[in-house]
């Protein structure tokens, strides 16, 4: 994909984001739930975006990761509800496991949820062609038709929503955004031995973008804040101690922009991993940007932590970026500190 072709896809995301369902109106009515609206999975697939990761071959556009991590941090910025990170991250995983599977994910009649596996739990058991037991809390699962299903075996599942013997426990993140726990008796479904790794990197993958862009568009919010509220006479962008602490903050936000735009390069050169950056940036995300964000609401005060201010909404879709898919000291015990700095 051209750098030119990319900008216009860009700016085409600008405008649907700011046209439908923007993030200040769903501020508005936050305690019914951060729901995506009606068609949208429809109108993604309109626009193409699901076929953007899909190699031409498969009636896609061929977007680089890079390309797609864009588009996720605008995604981000606008706290989208539907799974579009995952979405763009795991559709080639799928495709290159079961090709027939394209067509239904770039016309969004196959849409993705997934759930998270945390080390040492024991989730659903896949015995004799059958899936059973419990799973982990699911992301991305309203107006989802089908749930990726990582195994403690190592095994990939892939079942539907709707099947016979798929029980929802339904619950809230703490961002609002709808989630489930699925209990299984005997559930069929697809199976691919030794694909849970991948799928939960890709997953993880997609969240570093989306929390970039969350984190872009706090600092950015936060920034103007402090340009226009006057105290004593001056705008708060003049107390040096403010100052400082937004220094430090831009900081934190250009190593997670160099991580991420990383992260992409990495997953472009080897497709199917490992990712050395990976473990080093969703650990971040744990971490520096959570805490980055933390303080853009202390120095922004009272007014940020209402449910009438975008930043706490921002600051908690941090916390499921953060904890879902390898938590931050799960992953910072995967990086192997002797390869990072010789590559350094």
């Amino acid at each position: 994909m051209e750098r030119e072709e990319l900008d216009l896809l860009l700016d085409g995301a600008r405008r649907w984001f700011a046209e439908h369902a923007p993030l200040s109106e769903r501020v508005a009515r936050f305690r019914q739930g951060h729901s995506a609206p009606v068609g949208s999975w429809d109108a993604l697939a309109d626009l193409g975006w699901l076929a953007l990761p899909l190699l031409e071959e498969a009636d896609g556009f061929g977007a680089p990761a890079g390309a797609c991590f864009e588009l996720l941090r605008l995604a981000g910025r606008d706290a989208r509800p539907e799974a579009l990170d995952l979405h763009l991250l795991l559709a080639p995983l799928l495709v290159q496991l079961a090709p027939e599977l394209a067509a239904p994910l770039s016309a969004g009649t196959l849409r993705l949820a997934m759930a998270d596996l945390q080390p040492g739990a024991e989730g659903p058991r896949w015995n004799a062609e059958q899936l059973s037991g419990r799973t982990g809390a699911l992301l991305g699962v309203e107006h989802a038709t089908h749930a990726l299903l990582p195994l403690a075996s190592g095994g990939l599942a892939l079942l539907e929503l709707a099947a016979a013997g798929v029980s929802h426990e339904p619950a809230r993140w703490v961002d609002g955004r709808a989630t489930a726990r699925l209990q299984l008796d005997r559930v069929s479904a697809r199976h691919w031995p030794g694909q849970a790794g991948q799928a939960i990197d890709r997953a993880a993958a997609a969240l570093v973008a989306d929390a970039t862009g969350v984190f872009e568009a706090a600092f950015e919010l936060t920034l103007d804040y402090l340009k226009q509220r006057m105290q004593f006479g001056k705008p708060l962008s003049a107390n040096q101690a403010l100052q400082h602490r937004m220094a430090e903050i831009f900081c934190d936000l250009q190593q997670a922009l160099a991580l991420t735009e990383r992260l992409a390069q990495e997953i472009d050169a080897e497709a199917a991993g490992p990712w050395p950056t990976l473990p080093v940036a969703k650990s971040f995300v744990g971490r520096r940007v959570l805490r980055g964000v933390g303080a853009l609401i202390q120095v922004t005060g009272g007014i940020a932590v209402t449910e009438e201010y975008r930043l706490t909404h921002w600051y908690r879709r941090l916390h499921v970026n953060a904890q879902c898919f390898g938590a931050a000291e799960a992953q910072l015990n995967r990086i192997e500190v002797r390869r990072q700095l010789l590559a350094a």
